[in-house]
């Protein structure tokens, strides 16, 4: 029996066991699925600055060369001014590169896809035949 077979057996047998797990006598209500209390916006803001602490870092990076640069703009040093805009520019394209990589990393899977294996050569069929 190839391995093909033994998975679609198995997942069949999986899905009659759910099957029968999910059907109640007639009168009897499934239990009440337990329901998760709402994150709140702080509980949100840590777990975020956690898992992407780089993203906080790169948006205070650019609101301080934002507002050193209006200050020099006010104290009418033009050439100050002008150093913090590009450096607020270079401030926001390093966050929204850190932004795209924690998204290519989170997308990033070393995990081989089921089905996607390499087929089988015709040296692997008959030892397969010898072992059965």
């Amino acid at each position: 029996m190839g391995a093909n077979q033994s998975t679609r057996i198995t997942q069949m047998e999986a899905s009659k066991a759910v099957a029968e797990a999910t059907t109640s006598p007639p009168g009897v209500l499934p239990p009440m699925p337990k329901l998760r209390r709402p994150e709140t916006f702080e509980e949100k803001l840590y777990r975020k600055f956690t898992s992407e602490p780089l993203i906080p870092i790169g948006c205070l990076t650019t609101a301080y060369f934002l507002g050193s640069g209006i200050k020099s703009f006010y104290n009418r040093d033009a050439a100050q001014s002008q150093k913090m805009m590009r450096l607020r520019v270079g401030a926001q394209f390093a966050t929204l590169m850190i932004f795209i990589g924690y998204y290519g990393f989170s997308q990033f899977n070393l995990g081989i896809a089921p089905g996607m294996a390499a087929p089988p050569t015709p040296g692997d069929a008959t030892k397969q035949k010898k072992e059965d």
